[in-house]
């Protein structure tokens, strides 16, 4: 999405201020995507906590898109040093863990679509709520409470 040229995301880091190619290959430009993709990790971490009382293929999907998110930016990292070779190894890690999420999810929502639809289907997702405390609240107890 940030390296599509009618975004013209690019073309101010380079020297003539227009030319989007020229700008996607400069340090700067490759540091800012970098730090981008720094601050998504975060945010996707922070998500995959939350998730840890859900089920552990949901929970699995977003630990590897928080790890892909880091080694992407690493490789962006890389490119804005001139570690070619170094980056094209970590944009094929990333790649490689984004296909693994990517097929998690479809396995979810295969699971999700076959449990709504009451299929005999019934496939195992690893309920992650058993290890934590009930923490659910009747609505009449809450009341009398307040």
């Amino acid at each position: 999405m940030l390296q599509l040229p009618t975004l013209g995301l690019a073309a101010p880091y380079s020297a003539s201020g227009t030319d989007a190619v020229a700008g996607a290959a400069t340090k700067e430009f490759n540091a800012v995507i970098a730090v981008y993709l720094i601050v998504w990790g975060f945010a996707i971490f922070t998500l995959w906590i939350f998730t840890l009382k859900i089920n552990a293929v949901f929970s699995l999907k977003l630990l590897l898109a928080t790890i892909a998110t880091f080694v992407l930016s690493g490789s962006y990292w890389k490119l804005s040093i001139g570690d070619y070779a170094q980056a094209q190894k970590l944009q094929k890690a990333g790649g490689a863990l984004l296909f693994v999420v990517s097929c998690l999810a479809w396995y979810l929502l295969f699971a999700m679509m076959a449990a709504e639809m009451r299929l005999v289907i019934k496939l195992p997702v690893g309920d992650l709520s058993r290890f934590w405390p009930n923490t659910d609240i009747e609505m009449g107890e809450a009341e009398k409470r307040a």
